[in-house]
């Protein structure tokens, strides 16, 4: 941690000013994952502002991801490592309230996926299948136990999620793998049926055995073939859904 130095904060919207340096200092690294801020006091005193507005500030970059508020012995407000979950849940949101319809999301789906298949062949590497083979694993013995929907959804996307991982491109990463996450919110999908998650795993099966094989060819067949069954699954339950709701 390098040392960090506050600029007094202007005198409008002083929580706002005082969380726009320390999220600099956090972006540019003065302060890295695991570090603990300095505590209130401190902060007030360099910023030049009451406990109170640091205490709304702090709040800000918790909303934000970037730092975590821990309380009791040993407590305090620390860095964490930045993730997509405040991406995901504003996509959410504004999906939600915009009313964007499942055929968008799956068209979207079908669109950008099939762009990076040649990355994935590319960057993917042992280490990278050995994920994908976890997983295959893990939906298998779930399917196979009779788990819960909302189990083996989860365990689905998890695999694109981690498909998607190894594309060279941190930007890509970031937008594929919060479009992919946001399925796990998508209320159409939890209407998939028993033959459809052993239709989906053996389709997956299939993938990573053309990654594994490092035939690009069987590779973007299978991606695109699991894309378009997925859709009719889907899209099928979305139709009935919808028709009982009339």
């Amino acid at each position: 941690m390098t040392e960090f130095r506050a600029a007094p904060a202007r005198q409008t919207r002083l929580y706002q000013d005082v969380a726009d340096q320390l999220r600099e200092a956090i972006l540019t690294e003065q302060f890295v994952a695991g570090d603990r801020l300095p505590i209130e006091s401190e902060l007030a005193a360099q910023f030049g502002v009451s406990r109170a507005v640091v205490r709304q500030a702090t709040l800000n970059l918790e909303h934000e991801g970037l730092v975590t508020v821990l309380v009791g012995a040993g407590g305090g407000t620390f860095v964490t490592q930045p993730d997509t979950t405040p991406v995901l849940r504003a996509l959410e949101n504004y999906f939600r309230h915009r009313g964007v319809p499942f055929e968008d999301y799956l068209h979207a789906k079908r669109i950008l996926e099939p762009t990076v298949l040649n990355d994935i062949m590319r960057f993917s590497d042992r280490a990278h299948r050995d994920r994908l083979q976890a997983n295959v694993d893990a939906f298998e013995s779930a399917c196979r136990e009779g788990a819960p929907d909302g189990e083996l959804l989860t365990l689905s996307l998890e695999f694109h999620e981690i498909l998607i991982s190894e594309v060279g491109n941190p930007v890509l990463e970031l937008v594929l793998g919060a479009l992919v996450r946001l399925g796990d919110r998508v209320p159409e999908f939890q209407q998939t049926h028993n033959q459809d998650w052993q239709h989906i795993l053996d389709e997956h099966r299939e993938i990573l055995k053309a990654l594994a094989d490092n035939n690009a060819r069987a590779f973007r067949e299978c991606m695109l073939e699991h894309l378009e069954s997925v859709e009719h699954i889907y899209g099928d339950a979305h139709v009935i859904e919808s028709s009982r709701r009339r």
